[in-house]
């Protein structure tokens, strides 16, 4: 569904499984339903792209597993079943439903990272790659842990002497959680201790005078003629008991205090200590704790930094050996998928008009293995007889790129693990017997992927297993409006078919649109 983005007022697009074709008069807007799907898959949107007097634009892409929701405008939203999500999070998602090849997506080919992905995928390596990544990940985990022993070994006598000076003072102070705290409330009892004592004896002479006992004892006693006195009797005599715990505990309390000045002096040194040490090692007594173990773990990793370092060297030299392995076997699926791929493909090119073309998958070692393995795929081509072959990327021209990109999408339809396929602009440059040999590898493609194709050429067009046209008309307000509607009689494609090669529909276009029609049932050439 899409609704308010640039022409397209509304519309609802359905796609079909195999070959699904998106034709329409130039200008008509065929690509802006790549841009609506687009959007939908996390690419980058703006306002630019809201249609005139709308707030913001909505697209809505929904597979068989998932459904995707994008708005762009004046507000902007992402979603993913309904649950709020980012533009990002589509994109991840989409890059494992949809692959769209268009003019960017050609330019993208060219890069050697893309052309090693699709020899990846080829090969059936995917799995191997994922282990060199692994490998490289664990390579580079055992270098910095190496890094840091050396770097440590490296700082010399001197900062271990300090490390060990720092250890021994908070060794030496035997810290303990909340040591602070218990010692300030002894030493303002101490400070106190006459004034503590006299209060506890008033309190205990208070708590000892007899008229609780004596109400305690009348009450039980008047319990004894009315029972319904006798909860209030066993609540006070529960309070006498409560009141003669109380005494004990004071009496315990003020034998206890002590007001000797030496105590009150030992009380205030240690705590002078702790509070250095405090403010020394963060601020509390339980920071300066931690630095103590922190310390004491650094200390005895330096007093065997040699064995550690010989450790972490061998370790990191096992890694490194994981990590050629894994890149040797991916080298050799590389290297094999080459050289079936790079035949297939020149196979598709003649079969495409490219004759005399040729193809081939050169593999460039690189200075370093990494999270890629050992080397990288670069393609080769050559367009015509007699010419030199050379990169990819320096010698094909738009319509060559489309071609070899729909030739390795072909060869590599059952490695590709992605259900949709999206083609757009795939027939640059091309026409005529070259026009139906990319509309066959289409249809090819079709029985294993979905695809969806934008095309100017009826030959292609011939081969849809669903046929949408877009069309631009005035709407009520007298704007253009983009619709899309599927072709479904025949009679109806045929006039389409017929627009498209002469760009009108006469009776000799529609008889000869028929017969591409007609040729495009037979079975696959």
């Amino acid at each position: 569904m899409v609704r308010d983005l640039a022409l397209v007022a509304e519309a609802t697009v359905r796609f079909g499984p195999g070959l699904n074709l998106l034709t329409g008069e130039t200008g008509s807007g065929k690509s802006l339903i790549i841009d609506a799907l687009s959007l939908a898959l996390g690419a980058r949107g703006g306002a630019d792209q809201v249609r005139h007097g709308a707030d913001r634009a909505t697209v809505e892409a929904v597979f068989d597993s998932v459904r995707l929701q994008r708005e762009v405008g004046k507000r902007s939203a992402a979603k993913i079943d309904g649950r709020t999500a980012t533009p990002a999070q589509l994109r991840e998602l989409g890059d494992n439903l949809v692959a769209i090849h268009g003019q960017h997506e050609h330019h993208a080919l060219l890069d050697s990272d893309t052309q090693t992905e699709l020899l990846d995928a080829y090969a059936g390596a995917l799995d191997i790659r994922a282990s060199v990544a692994v490998a490289h990940a664990a390579w580079i985990a055992a270098s910095a842990a190496l890094r840091d022993l050396e770097q440590l070994r490296s700082r010399g006598k001197r900062e271990q002497e300090y490390l060990l000076w720092q250890l021994d003072e908070l060794r030496k102070a035997d810290l303990s959680p909340g040591e602070d705290e218990a010692l300030a409330a002894e030493r303002s009892a101490t400070r106190h201790a006459a004034r503590l004592a006299e209060l506890g004896r008033v309190t205990m002479e208070a708590l000892h005078e007899e008229g609780v006992a004596r109400a305690a004892a009348a009450l039980g006693a008047a319990a004894t003629l009315d029972p319904r006195l006798a909860e209030h009797a066993t609540r006070l005599d529960a309070l006498v008991e409560e009141m003669s715990d109380v005494v004990a505990s004071v009496r315990h309390y003020t034998e206890q205090l002590d007001s000797d000045p030496g105590r009150l002096e030992t009380i205030e040194s240690r705590l002078a200590i702790l509070d250095g040490l405090k403010r020394k090692y963060g601020g509390s007594i339980e920071a300066a704790i931690k630095e103590r173990d922190r310390l004491q773990l650094q200390v005895s990793a330096t007093e065997d930094i040699d064995s550690a370092v010989a450790g972490a060297e061998a370790e990191l030299a096992q890694r490194r050996d994981q990590l050629q392995s894994a890149a040797a076997r991916l080298t050799k699926a590389r290297g094999a998928a080459a050289q079936r791929m790079q035949k297939a493909v020149a196979a598709e090119l003649q079969g495409l008009r490219l004759e005399g073309a040729r193809f081939e998958v050169a593999l460039r070692q690189l200075a370093e293995v990494g999270p890629a393995g050992a080397d990288a795929a670069e393609m080769m081509f050559s367009a015509n007889p007699g010419e030199p072959i050379a990169p990819l990327a320096r010698v094909a021209s738009g319509g060559e790129l489309a071609r070899v990109m729909l030739a390795i999408k072909t060869v590599s339809a059952d490695a590709d693990r992605l259900p949709t396929l999206v083609f757009d602009e795939v027939d640059a440059g091309i026409g005529g017997e070259a026009a139906v040999q990319v509309g066959l590898r289409l249809k090819r493609l079709g029985a294993r992927h979905q695809v969806l194709v934008v095309t100017h050429l009826a030959q292609i067009a011939s081969f849809a297993d669903h046929h949408l046209v877009v069309e631009k008309a005035k709407g009520k307000d007298g704007r253009n409006v983009v619709t899309v509607r599927e072709l479904t009689d025949p009679d109806e494609k045929a006039r389409e078919l017929a627009r498209m090669m002469s760009g009108g529909v006469t009776e000799k276009a529609v008889a000869r649109a028929q017969e591409l029609l007609e040729e495009a049932m037979r079975p696959v050439r």
